[in-house]
């Protein structure tokens, strides 16, 4: 008879760990708020880059920000693609965007949208730095 508690109770204690270890595993973004700063941008071949957030919030398995700046004449990589989609949204400077075969000048203020799986980058064609915020998500459920 002392041995049903004692099952009880070890089945209870792991139960217990283990939505712990669940909950602890996937942690998502609350609302928050990121102020602007240049402190956190790190220096690289084509200009610069700041991190801003990489995590899963209550309905994508990954929100992506980061902020890049583009020395002129330069791009962050040559075209490519992948399962994300991600929306550039231009600060400052003039950029040249390739978008599956076709390019697009824009200026400050133009939001950029780059379609799951489609060829796609962007260069600085103008003669002052290029500013821009990049957002990336994963939908739940898309192929990676």
């Amino acid at each position: 008879m002392k041995t049903l508690p004692l099952a009880i109770l070890i089945v209870s204690v792991a139960a217990a760990s283990s939505i712990v270890t669940l909950v602890a595993q996937k942690q998502v973004q609350k609302s928050t708020v990121y102020p602007w700063s240049d402190a956190d941008a790190k220096p690289n071949d084509w200009g610069k880059v700041r991190q801003v957030m990489r995590t899963p919030t209550p309905t994508l398995d990954e929100l992506e920000i980061h902020i890049s700046t583009l020395a002129p004449g330069k791009s962050p990589h040559a075209p490519h693609q992948h399962v994300h989609e991600e929306l550039l949204i231009l600060k400052e400077g003039t950029l040249e965007t390739f978008q599956s075969g076709k390019t697009t000048r824009v200026g400050p203020g133009a939001i950029i949208f780059q379609s799951s799986n489609e060829l796609h980058n962007v260069t600085n064609v103008g003669t002052t730095p290029a500013t821009y915020f990049v957002i990336g998500w994963d939908s739940p459920g898309a192929k990676k």
